[in-house]
């Protein structure tokens, strides 16, 4: 179960924070932002894809779906920084995979929140089949979202990283209140001596 937590609150709390602040900056500088988000954006998935594979070998993560999209994530960051005129027609679609990972992710946390007794999971499947819904926009209607301004695309990575968290965070008190409610009580039996 700590193992469980543990890998919510890295994963999830990290590219959930990279989320929302990507998405500010496409909403806040949308003239001109995605040749400069070009190279950042680049430059952050290959230390998100190292971080993947590095973790991997070091045994912190031993998923070995983990260290495949790792690999994927570094060769399209490395792919990005090479070609950095291709990223203006992917952005849309490599942030649309993203968001189907997090969403497929999110709903196998909220199943396993649901398992651990959450009343509320209903609400974060919903957030989820929505993440769900936004990635598959971006990456089918890659073009119209471009068309559509970067602002679409600040809104949607924003909305994932808050539901992330939201469901981050519903799971962990779930299963914190999962294991105190079936934590077992250790005691030591002592036969006293004064009914004799």
């Amino acid at each position: 179960m700590k193992d469980f937590l543990k890998r919510i609150k890295a994963d999830f709390l990290a590219s959930s924070i990279l989320c929302i602040v990507l998405g500010l900056i496409f909403i806040i500088c949308n003239d001109g932002v995605i040749n400069l988000m070009g190279s950042v954006f680049a430059v952050i998935l290959i230390i998100i894809g190292a971080v993947y594979v590095g973790s991997f070998f070091l045994n912190f993560i031993t998923n070995g779906m983990s260290v495949l999209m790792g690999v994927i994530i570094l060769a399209v960051g490395i792919w990005f920084l090479v070609q950095p005129a291709v990223i203006v027609s992917l952005i849309p679609i490599v942030i649309g995979v993203v968001l189907l990972f997090h969403g497929f992710r999110a709903i196998k946390e909220t199943i396993e929140a649901k398992k651990c007794g959450y009343d509320a999971w209903g609400a974060n499947l919903i957030l989820a089949i929505i993440s769900l819904i936004c990635g598959f926009i971006c990456v089918f209607d890659a073009f119209g979202v471009m068309e559509k301004a970067t602002i679409v695309v600040g809104i949607i990575l924003i909305y994932n990283g808050v539901s992330n968290i939201w469901i981050s965070s519903s799971a962990t008190r779930a299963a914190k209140d999962y294991a105190r409610r079936n934590a077992t009580v250790d005691v030591n039996f002592v036969e006293d001596d004064d009914d004799k």
